[in-house]
């Protein structure tokens, strides 16, 4: 009786609201207000990205691949407008559109040619009524420092995109430094915009901040502490790829360093480091991730004391030397989980048994490092790989020690020297891509020892020795 009951309450409260198709009418009609700048609102996206023009099918807006509603009350939530405008010249946004969404979490605009707002029609209008907007998207547009003061006036916002747009290098009174009104900031991204190294000085006072992209931005030579205090205690990612960053000075240790306990996840990749830069790490203790892709590191390293990343579980050292003091320098990384080092260079060859010291690895790729001679015995302690990629070497010998590896799903020993037959593999019952192209191995052309991969989808063995063993007629 008592669902009865709640059944007719439910329908008297929805007939009340306004729902027209399962959509509320006010937000449906404001939806249609935003089609004549949003001309894609009510397409498909994927059908978009293939070129063909199919609208919704659908009368209920919350059913729309580009609009979320909440399950129950059907007020729109999310607007996800990503590339969703046909204008293809510069124009200017009426924020107040938005109003009429009064529950609406996330509002995504990439890639729309915005170049600002109307006068007073910004978006400091939606800070009265739209109390619940955590997430915005202004990437991959022209906006610039005009816009600032607008966006900080959005206290709810937890996070902010702004990558891909024109904002320069400015006095804190016109900057960056304007969004540090935003207290619940926790995500900004900044990425593709040239802001120089005094942009870290201008947030200083982001104390909320956990994810902080800096990619692309003109940073360059040395990135010193008395440009940025110590407070951004919360940090735990940080992405500084793509600059001219030459040494991260004090920034991350020393009396006056940043204490970045919390400090989870660092992409450093193309950027002009040296070795020094290991000795900017000593004190980031809780690192998972480390990406040093395409520097300037080579030869041993030398710190005063051993690095302690015992909780370091993602570790890429390509287009740099993995140096042959590889596990004093970084201690026993206990949690690593993925290894990978790709056209390594210089005279040091890299510790293939220290390697095997990491036996929690589950992802291993050491590529294009014309590693030569047999894999060593040990490999076949590396018992929890899943992905394993050996390619563009000069290995040789066979690959019996690999059979132990049973959590193999991708195994890459492509363009190397190994010979003998491929039996090993009959035990790698988990695998789904194979790849042992351009080597030595003799394979019977019934493929035999592979009949237990049921699991196998991709299989690459051009340019080794096929012959027709003894099942076959």
């Amino acid at each position: 009786m008592e669902s009865k009951w709640l059944a007719m309450v439910l329908v008297v409260l929805s007939l009340g609201s306004g729902l027209c198709d399962g959509c509320l009418e006010e937000e449906r009609f404001a939806l249609f207000q935003l089609k004549p700048f949003f001309e894609f609102i009510d397409y498909k996206f994927q059908d978009l990205i293939n070129n063909i023009y199919e609208k919704e099918s659908s009368s209920n807006c919350c059913e729309w691949e580009r609009v979320e509603c909440n399950p129950i009350t059907r007020r729109v939530t999310h607007l996800f407008l990503n590339y969703s405008s046909n204008m293809e010249i510069d124009w200017y946004l009426n924020a107040s559109l938005f109003l009429p969404f009064e529950k609406l979490q996330s509002i995504f605009l990439r890639g729309n040619f915005i170049t600002g707002c109307v006068a007073n029609q910004g978006f400091e209008r939606l800070s009265s009524k739209l109390d619940k907007l955590e997430n915005l998207d202004l990437s991959n547009n022209h906006f610039n420092n005009s816009i600032l003061a607008s966006l900080s006036e959005l206290s709810s916002l937890k996070s902010l995109n702004l990558a891909g747009n024109v904002f320069t290098r400015s006095n804190p009174t016109n900057g960056i430094e304007m969004l540090s009104k935003l207290n619940n900031l926790e995500t900004l991204d900044l990425s593709g915009n040239r802001l120089g190294n005094n942009i870290l000085s201008q947030l200083d006072g982001f104390a909320s901040l956990k994810s902080l992209r800096l990619e692309y931005c003109g940073l360059e030579g040395t990135l010193d502490i008395q440009e940025s205090n110590n407070n951004w205690m919360k940090l735990k990612e940080l992405y500084l790829e793509g600059n001219e960053i030459e040494s991260l000075g004090s920034l991350f240790h020393g009396k006056e360093g940043m204490k970045l306990n919390k400090l989870e996840v660092l992409s450093l990749r193309l950027n002009f480091l040296n070795n020094s830069v290991f000795s900017s790490l000593v004190e980031l203790s809780n690192l998972k991730s480390l990406d040093l892709f395409f520097n300037k590191l080579e030869g041993a390293i030398y710190t005063k004391e051993s690095l302690n990343l015992r909780s370091l579980e993602e570790l890429e050292l390509f287009y740099s030397s993995l140096p042959s003091n590889i596990i004093q320098v970084f201690g026993p990384l206990i949690s690593l989980k993925k290894l990978t080092a790709y056209r390594i260079n210089g005279n040091n060859t890299p510790p293939m048994h220290g390697v095997c010291e990491f036996t929690n690895l589950q992802e291993l790729g050491i590529n294009g490092c014309n590693l030569k001679g047999s894999l060593p015995m040990c490999f076949s302690n590396l018992t929890s790989l899943k992905m394993l990629s050996l390619s563009s070497n000069q290995f040789s010998g066979n690959i019996s020690i690999l059979k132990s590896l049973k959590l193999l799903e991708s195994l890459d020993l492509s363009s190397n020297q190994f010979s003998g037959n491929i039996s090993a593999l009959e035990t790698l019952t988990s695998l789904q891509s194979l790849d042992v192209s351009n080597n030595k191995f003799h394979i019977p052309s019934s493929l035999r020892p592979l009949f237990n991969l049921s699991k196998l989808k991709y299989l690459y063995a051009d340019n080794n020795t096929i012959h027709a063993d003894d099942h076959e007629c």
